[in-house]
């Protein structure tokens, strides 16, 4: 995974009794992996026990049963441990805002207030490979030939694909723009970069902005459209 900007990511996925922890919906099982300078480092992985039953049609998604979370952390445990993983890394997930509004959620008295910085891998392939008709995850692996270790819709093997499509992302990102200038602050930058223009803004980083009156060094700043993130 060497195209990834150097520091720590850690690609998170959740799989959950339902769609929002506000209607009542909880965490069953995560997987968190860290990917440090480009390497794949270690996983933190657990069950977890949400004190309700799994819908059947949860089991029939993940093949994630009420009986195989008996035992499993609580929540608070579960999520203390999460946390002290994750740290002030950056979170990567595919669909960010569903991953990162039950980890805000379920692990609030651990983060003390402290903000989740979220890439989204479904965001990103948005604005470097457009023109898809499907990005879901499994989808867009296989169109890359990203092989899965195991059954998606489970948190280790979720997480371990989404690291390979994000070093893909980075490639075909870097390979777009000076790779110096191919940093965390454009990653973020780029999930906000109307669609149609991504690959354009991409061109122009490390070229003289319009305002910056040729004036050399100067980042080419692009045009955000925060009305079309998705």
């Amino acid at each position: 995974m060497n195209s990834i900007p150097s520091g720590r990511f850690v690609v998170l996925d959740f799989e959950t009794t339902g769609l929002s922890p506000a209607m009542g919906a909880r965490v069953i099982e995560v997987s968190a992996r860290e990917v440090v300078d480009g390497r794949a480092g270690h996983e933190f992985l657990t069950f977890v026990d949400p004190d309700v039953r799994v819908p059947a049609e949860i089991t029939q998604i993940t093949g994630i049963t009420t009986a195989m979370l008996n035992g499993a952390p609580t929540s608070a445990v579960a999520m203390r441990q999460l946390s002290s993983f994750i740290g002030s890394s950056p979170i990567v997930c595919h669909n960010a805002g569903f991953d990162r509004r039950f980890y805000e959620y379920e692990a609030r008295k651990f983060l003390n207030g402290q903000p989740v910085r979220a890439f989204c891998t479904l965001l990103l392939a948005r604005r470097i490979f457009p023109g898809r008709n499907s990005y879901r995850l499994g989808g867009l692996i296989d169109e890359m030939g990203i092989t899965s270790p195991g059954r998606l819709h489970r948190a280790s093997a979720d997480t371990f694909v989404t690291a390979h499509l994000f070093d893909r992302i980075c490639a075909d990102a870097r390979s777009r723009c000076r790779a110096e200038h191919f940093d965390h602050d454009v990653l973020h930058r780029l999930q906000r970069v109307r669609i149609a223009g991504a690959h354009d803004w991409l061109a122009t980083l490390g070229s003289p902005a319009p305002s910056s009156r040729g004036e050399p060094g100067s980042l080419g700043r692009g045009t955000l459209n925060t009305s079309s993130l998705n």
